[in-house]
């Protein structure tokens, strides 16, 4: 039995990234300008969709397993409390069902009434 991969599978893979990229590089540019306004605290206009900023917390700590090895968990955190940790954000948008009929929405209604 011999089992490779094929250049249809290939050539699928490459077609789709092409096809792809820009719709990628498009959706960065529009969440780094929404980013920016939710960082700035301006307000989410109301309807169908909601976005929020993820905050994301991270430390660059490679060597803690040698440091909780050698000297303890306890100094470990100790010791990693001293130091500021790097923040980012992402932005998480939602989708809300439209409103349904029996709340008063009309149909083909998209933006929910609040």
């Amino acid at each position: 039995m011999n089992v490779q991969v094929t250049q249809a599978e290939l050539r699928e893979i490459a077609e789709l990234e092409r096809e792809v990229a820009p719709k990628v590089k498009r959706i960065a540019e529009l969440k780094e300008g929404v980013k920016a306004l939710l960082i700035a605290k301006k307000p989410v206009e109301m309807g169908r969709f909601d976005a929020f900023l993820v905050k994301i917390v991270s430390r660059a700590v490679p060597w803690k397993q040698a440091v909780v090895d050698y000297l303890g968990e306890k100094f470990a955190e100790q010791f990693k409390k001293r130091f500021q940790p790097r923040i980012r954000f992402d932005v998480r948008v939602e989708e809300h069902a439209v409103m349904p009929l029996w709340k008063g929405g009309q149909p083909g209604q998209e933006e929910a009434t609040s």
